[in-house]
């Protein structure tokens, strides 16, 4: 093949970039041209945000013009109109602005961005300005700029023609070297020929990796450009192989979608929806695996000029202690609260971790149930009471209803009948209030000194978690008493404590019922003695107290359709304790949470609300003080959700950051490969994600930008060996030349330090074929390993100058060439050049149940190079890959 004449298209877009980043220049130092003024007309309900609009859009351009100066283009695009007439666009990752001349730019994330993502031959249809036109692409270059000694350049190009193929180029000065060049010396001519042109071949070569990180990925491909422009209200999860761009397209499509000068009318309307006041632009969450992916996730962020804190990028276990703990009130703090998380708490039978679902929906349906059956007491309760009063019969017909509809629907015809029922129950309160005040008064004046001595008994009272007061107790006392009660002084508590007691004692009097016997009302009641009040008080007192225990059952109901979910788990867990499909063994502590449990009360919270903010009666009260709980709980959803390595996550952790979504625009991305799940809670197949919402759509995309063709090849043998998904087998782009080596691998290394002798052995093989040294990772099989396999590296590299850094817990990150020393289960998502197993027969006996997908996500880090030691010999599920081995490079 011929190689194409390239000199001109160097010039022009050498040319170009030092007219872009000038431009970017010129107009950071410029003054501002709009401000406040401009909405000087602007009236008070608009105005406002206007100003804000203004403000953000002047700070997004001042940011793309910042990153112009550092990276002017990362395309060049040759396109053909429908009338032939032909049109050169740069392409930037962000930021725009006009240039002199025909020369124009624009961005990626904008309509004509999207040609960049074509193959050349192809056509793209683009909307400009709501008009649509066709165009055709007839050549695309793409670009790496860097700056040599003051002078622009771009390294590791990709030159693409329809007709005349496909061509690595290493540098785009190189190409220029022949302008300079004395026309007299002959010789030199020659060399310098020889040198421009030896930096240009056909095909795509392979880029040394040199840095550890997300892959760098400037333009995408066209599969994954159509995933990345999809609405900003979709629902889609990306499956596919390492090393196809799966993170990146999440991350290239959250930078797509924060600018709004973006999105179409529908979208725009969407990001302009209030979501608790968040600005749009932060108003997103991205979770992931671990805390190390989430470091190399900010750094992939930032290229794509996206501001991402640590209050943006999260792992799902420091978010779901957030919610649990500071939220949803699941978790105890010293104002509430009802559980402890105990994250080693092995009580669920393995099918439940296998998959929650039937276990889930077990309690979702208890919870319904018990509110039922509190409904239905309730009726029966004031019909017992006071079967005369007029919402004896309304409740009891609105009770016979509930087993035709859905309880979130229910709510709305009660709230209609709340200010009645609220009538009704502050007169009968009143009257009760009276007579417990006057018995109050009764034992304080006969010792004033009462109150003091049953707070110092309550302090020594220890109640048992098996005997919790009954469920309907709570519905003696209203919300404003039991906050009052909960917050006040231990004086006060001392009375709160009596009162209660007096009512429950008066109730169950009443209906001829006894009190738990190791209940606190019990023991107050046994501990007055003759100070109680006389059996007629008693009763007069528990007639009133069950008529408002029957009522308050449907006051402010819906609030209990989400945030009694606690209570219920904790009754359901009781219940069902011999069930051994659920549950291997009872729980011990009654009132302690393993983590797949608190995942379970977080989302049936989280969706029950959702609903509950679905109704259109509360969305319109959703500012009355008793939605409070509900607009707290609105305030945690956000506008785009993304979660990365999806598959290593639950199917109820899934659903929870699917239940995190705003309500108006529902927008969950997320991508994962079943091949590689490393936990055994993660999902396992496409009905899971199905349950997770209905409306995830799954996009699978195959072709791999990270291996050789000899290690993808192996990869392949791998899932055959697993028996895994060979649909999900990754294809190598077309015209890649990177063939690469065959693995390595040393067998009878007996102890740790002939392990890392051999390593560092094959580390200086590495280092002899390649002109910089690449990022290296060794793989251990346990976190105890990390450290002495990292310092007997440096000792066995010192002849080389080099250094091997131990990357403990995942979290310390090495620097430049240093060789990285990792627990297995830690290096989930990224990228080497080179990666080292150590200890692999080991591996298959330590982590029996996942080694084989151990394994293939350790292969799949490797670009090029890849080692296997094993301290005896290779497992024998691996003999069949014998083959594949070579000893050394």
């Amino acid at each position: 093949m011929s190689l194409p004449n390239l000199e001109p298209l160097a010039s022009e877009s050498l040319c170009a970039f030092a007219q872009i980043a000038d431009k970017a220049e010129e107009k950071l130092k410029a003054p501002a041209t709009a401000s406040e003024d401009s909405f000087a007309v602007s009236n008070s309900l608009t105005g406002g945000k206007a100003i804000q609009n203004l403000q953000t859009i002047s700070k997004s351009n001042q940011d793309g013009w910042r990153a112009l100066i550092d990276e002017p283009a990362i395309a060049r695009l040759l396109l053909e109109d429908e009338n032939g007439e032909q049109k050169i666009f740069f392409i930037s990752r962000q930021a725009s602005l006009p240039l002199a001349g025909d020369t124009q730019l624009a961005s990626y994330a904008s309509p004509i961005g999207r040609m960049a993502a074509l193959p050349v031959g192809d056509e793209g249809e683009i909307i400009i300005r709501g008009v649509s036109k066709r165009f055709y692409l007839v050549e695309k270059t793409s670009f790496h700029t860097c700056k040599v000694e003051g002078e622009w350049d771009s390294r590791g190009n990709e030159y693409r023609h329809e007709s005349l193929g496909v061509f690595s180029v290493e540098s785009l000065r190189a190409l220029l070297a022949l302008e300079g060049a004395d026309a007299g010396d002959e010789l030199d001519r020659l060399l310098e020929q020889d040198a421009a042109t030896s930096g240009v071949v056909p095909g795509i070569t392979h880029q040394n990796r040199t840095a550890i990180g997300l892959r760098d990925q400037p333009i995408l491909d066209k599969f994954q450009d159509d995933i990345f422009r999809l609405p900003l209200d979709s629902q889609l999860i990306i499956l596919g192989p390492p090393g196809t761009g799966k993170t990146t397209t999440l991350i290239k499509r959250l930078g797509q979608k924060l600018n709004k000068a973006n999105l179409d009318e529908v979208e725009f309307k969407l990001a302009e929806a209030n979501v608790q006041g968040l600005p749009f632009e932060s108003n997103w969450l991205m979770f992931t695996p671990s805390e190390l992916l989430k470091h190399y996730l900010k750094e992939a962020f930032s290229r794509e000029q996206v501001p991402a804190s640590n209050e943006h990028i999260k792992t799902w276990d420091a978010h779901r202690h957030d919610l649990a703990r500071n939220s949803l009130g699941i978790l105890k703090t010293p104002n509430g609260g009802k559980f402890t998380l105990k994250a080693s708490m092995d009580n669920l039978a393995a099918a439940v971790l296998k998959d929650p679902r039937a276990w889930y929906e077990a309690f979702r349906q208890f919870h319904v149930q018990r509110l039922q059956a509190q409904f239905k007491q309730g009726a029966d309760i004031v019909v017992a009471s006071d079967d005369n009063h007029p919402l004896a019969t309304t409740l009891t017909r609105w009770v016979v209803d509930l087993s035709h509809r859905q309880l979130a629907d229910c709510y709305r015809d009660l709230n209609a009948l709340e200010p009645s029922i609220k009538s009704s129950l502050d007169a009968a309160k009143a009257s009760t209030d009276e007579l417990l005040t006057k018995e109050r008064n009764r034992i304080f004046n006969h010792d004033k000194d009462v109150f003091a001595q049953l707070a110092k008994f309550l302090a020594t009272v220890q109640q048992d978690d098996d005997e919790l007061s009954e469920d309907d107790d709570e519905f003696d006392a209203d919300e404003a008493e039991e906050a009052a009660s909960a917050t006040s002084t231990e004086l006060k508590k001392a009375v709160a404590a009596y009162v209660k007691c007096l009512k429950a004692l008066a109730r169950y009097k009443y209906l001829k019922r006894s009190l738990p016997k190791n209940g606190v009302a019990a023991k107050i009641r046994d501990w007055l003695n003759d100070r109680l009040p006389s059996d007629a008080v008693l009763q007069t007192i528990g007639q009133s107290i069950s008529f408002q225990n029957g009522l308050r059952r449907f006051v402010n109901a819906s609030k209990r359709y989400a945030f009694d979910v606690p209570t219920s788990y904790r009754l359901f867990r009781k219940t069902e304790s011999g069930n051994t499909n659920f549950y291997k063994q009872a729980t011990v502590n009654q009132l302690q949470l393993n983590d797949t449990e608190v995942d379970a009360v977080v989302l049936l919270m989280l969706r029950n609300g959702r609903k509950l903010l679905g109704q259109t009666f509360i969305a319109r009260e959703l500012n009355a003080p008793r939605f409070e709980s509900l607009r707290n709980l609105a305030s945690l959803f956000r506008h785009q959700i993304m979660v990365d390595e999806a598959t290593d996550f639950s199917a109820l952790q899934l659903a929870c950051m699917e239940s995190l979504t705003s309500l108006e625009a529902l927008s969950f991305f997320a991508c994962g490969d079943f091949n590689q799940r490393i936990t055994q809670t993660g999902v396992r197949s496409s009905d899971q994600l199905e349950w997770v919402s209905s409306a995830i759509e799954a996009k699978k995309i195959n072709i791999v930008y990270r291996q050789s063709r000899i290690l993808n090849d192996f990869a392949a043998s791998l899932l055959t060996m697993m028996g895994g998904d060979e649909s999900a087998l990754g294809v190598l782009p077309e015209h890649s030349i990177h063939e690469g080596v065959p693995p390595v691998l040393l067998e009878h290394a007996t102890d740790i330090s002939t392990a890392a002798q051999w390593v560092a052995e094959r580390i200086f093989e590495v280092e002899q074929r390649v002109k910089q040294m690449p990022t290296i990772a060794v793989l251990v099989n346990d976190e105890n390993d990390v450290k002495p396999m990292a310092e007997l590296l440096t000792t066995y590299l010192e002849d080389i100058t080099l250094k091997a850094v131990a990357c403990e817990e995942g979290k310390a990150l090495g620097e430049g060439a240093d060789v990285r020393v990792f627990d297995i289960k830690h290096i989930k998502g990224l990228e080497f050049e080179a990666v080292f197993f150590v200890g692999v027969d080991t591996l298959a006996q330590q982590k029996a149940a996942l080694f084989d997908r151990f394994l293939y996500v350790g292969t799949t880090r490797a670009a090029t190079y890849l080692g296997m030691a094993c301290y005896d010999v290779l497992p024998d599920k691996m003999h069949c890959l014998r083959g594949s081995f070579v000893d050394k490079w």
